[in-house]
């Protein structure tokens, strides 16, 4: 920039008239046709001393950000940790693609807190993880895909998800194309009740 203003100075000392205005391009017009054979050149010559040496912002966050999503998602792959979550959200960039309103029990349930029989029972504060509907252990799992206790609303999502399918999709799937029925769910299940001893 500041070689062209010195090239106008000296210009318009010489008693030129400079005007600089847009023109439309490759469409013909001779002095713009020049200018982009001038730059091609002087682009592709080994024996220019120029060099562009300033790098847009956006092109710089944008490159940092993208890297930082690659260093986040080889250390969520390379963890033994978060099981529970990862099976909902086994990339990065597909939590960082869904809006999620977080509520306690929608926490607990991605990250695989919540207060069941078979958690406490893994704490030595229950002495059974026997679930109250007296199938399975109560885990997420057995309460989510399996629980009769939990059938009239897992039939609610079931049917709000595909009316002609007759299956659970994996958790995954719940999370990112039907996250709204399966907050619903998540919601509708007194966690406290599944505590209680059996009737």
């Amino acid at each position: 920039m500041e070689e062209i203003r010195k090239n106008v100075a000296t210009l318009e000392g010489r008693g030129w008239k400079i005007r600089f205005s847009w023109v439309k391009a490759h469409t013909g017009i001779h002095g713009n046709e020049l200018a982009d054979k001038v730059a091609k050149e002087a682009a592709q010559s080994t024996a220019t001393h120029y060099e562009y040496t300033r790098i847009p912002k956006c092109y710089l966050c944008h490159r940092v950000e993208e890297e930082a999503k690659q260093k986040w998602q080889a250390e969520w792959t390379a963890s033994n940790k978060a099981a529970a979550t990862k099976q909902y959200f086994p990339s990065v960039q597909q939590r960082l693609g869904i809006k999620l309103t977080l509520t306690a029990k929608l926490a607990a349930v991605l990250t695989g807190h919540v207060k069941t029989r078979a958690n406490l029972y893994r704490f030595n504060i229950r002495d059974d993880a026997r679930c109250i509907c007296g199938h399975n252990d109560q885990t997420m799992d057995h309460l989510l895909f399996q629980c009769e206790k939990t059938s009239t609303q897992r039939e609610i999502l079931k049917h709000q998800i595909n009316q002609e399918r007759n299956r659970m999709e994996i958790k995954q799937e719940l999370i990112s194309k039907h996250k709204k029925v399966f907050c619903e769910f998540i919601d509708s299940i007194d966690f406290e009740i599944f505590l209680q001893n059996e009737q």
